[in-house]
């Protein structure tokens, strides 16, 4: 009986913590004196949001990066192999989990999106079975703390909310004004540019009171990097900007997922262009290609618009509700089309006719030297310095199909408005 009281008592305590203590350090020191072992708070990217006084000592399992702290690589290796991760998103309680040292998970979740996690590690005496209780209490704590702290609000953020959504809504009328305001941050307007978009319905107006959503925003710019974020129709939009031709690289395309995947989430993801001018019509790529997905139900975390090219034209020509936004041939040309014209163009090349030749004349070698007036070693020098340019395989059917789209449609362009815009 006396058992049943302390728990109670040590219950009454702990959601008492929420009005005396009124921040999570003084939370956390509340529930470590029943818990008697380190507690970590860690939000979807494995940094150290806080930690209770026992768990400050604890730097084993830590490691900084750009003054954040966060959980050791190796540990969180073994987590994912584990499945780890994957438990904490799906279980709404608490659990034990035994590897090479005893710990306690619990999310933390606001409207059913898991922000963040506790974790309890076993070190100054051993986990009873009460501690998931005590657990399951605190993570009901903390997800009402959180949000009574605007923990993931940041205010920093607002012009370039502002400076997007200037772009995706109104007409750009001087760009170099529109990328000189871009520039006032710490976003670098690089070479390349790319637009995704995430499906995500909020439940308060101002979207900046949404905790669950502003932990995405964050989540995703520690993945991009360089980019700019805004909320706008039910939507989360990235504009994320690369030196390089491949804005989205293996490994950022990896984590990004697996984020997409623990938190139930899809994108898509429009054309790589250079012309801000235009960015509107790779908005409704993005945008299209998400409904295209779900009209076809193609059920992907990750949906590329180089992938729905042609259903989005047979979806125009077929389309009597008027229910997607008309996009600019020009943009629907894809960017490697665009590459080789402009290596071309820089370096007196003759790339795009080469590859335009050998794509008229069914792919055959013979045919596109005897066409073109070259020798066969000079057709395939050709061919592989386009490989190489373009760092893609022709060994792969689906990209040679994409590129022979992309020339009828440059055709039809040139044909009928004598210059292509992008």
């Amino acid at each position: 009986m006396n058992k049943e009281n302390d728990l109670y008592k040590e219950k009454y305590e702990l959601y008492d913590s929420l009005f005396t203590q009124n921040n999570i350090d003084g939370i956390l020191k509340t529930v470590e004196n029943f818990l008697n072992n380190p507690v970590f708070i860690l939000d979807t990217s494995y940094r150290f949001i806080s930690r209770s006084p026992l768990a400050r000592d604890e730097i084993s399992s830590t490691e900084t990066h750009n003054e954040e702290n966060y959980l050791l690589s190796d540990i969180v290796s073994l987590m994912k192999k584990d499945k780890c991760i994957d438990t904490i998103y799906k279980r709404t309680n608490s659990f034990f989990y035994y590897s090479d040292q005893s710990l306690i998970f619990c999310s933390i979740r606001i409207n059913t999106l898991t922000i963040a996690y506790i974790c309890v590690l076993q070190s100054n005496r051993k986990f009873k079975q009460e501690d998931l209780e005590l657990t399951n209490i605190l993570s009901n704590i903390l997800s009402i703390q959180i949000q009574k702290e605007h923990l993931f609000i940041s205010n920093s953020g607002l012009d370039e909310e502002y400076y997007l959504m200037d772009l995706l809504v109104n007409k750009i009328d001087n760009l170099e004004y529109a990328e000189k305001r871009l520039k006032h941050g710490n976003f670098s307007l690089d070479k390349n540019l790319l637009i995704l978009s995430i499906p995500y319905k909020q439940k308060y107006e101002d979207y900046r009171h949404n905790f669950g959503l502003k932990q995405i925003i964050d989540g995703l710019k520690r993945i991009f990097g360089n980019c700019i974020s805004t909320y706008h129709k039910d939507m989360i939009i990235f504009l994320i900007s690369n030196s390089h031709q491949q804005v989205i690289s293996e490994s950022i395309k990896s984590s990004l997922l697996e984020f997409l995947k623990l938190n139930n989430l899809r994108c898509g993801i429009s054309f790589v262009f250079e012309n801000l001018s235009y960015i509107k019509d790779y908005f409704y790529q993005s945008i299209n290609t998400l409904q295209l997905s779900s009209y076809m139900k193609i059920n992907e975390n990750l949906n590329y618009f180089e992938d729905y090219v042609e259903y989005y034209l047979f979806h125009m020509a077929n389309n009597i509700t008027n229910d997607l936004h008309k996009i600019n041939l020009s943009t629907l040309v894809h960017p490697w089309i665009k590459k080789l014209i402009k290596f071309d163009e820089e370096n007196k090349g003759e790339l795009f006719i080469t590859l335009k030749t050998y794509l008229e004349n069914s792919r055959n070698a013979n045919n596109t030297s005897s066409k073109l007036n070259i020798h066969r070693s000079t057709f395939f020098y050709r061919l592989n310095k386009i490989q190489s340019l373009l760092d893609t395989s022709f060994d792969n059917g689906n990209n040679l199909l994409k590129l022979e789209l992309s020339f009828k449609l440059l055709s039809y362009k040139l044909h009928n408005y004598g210059k292509l815009n992008y």
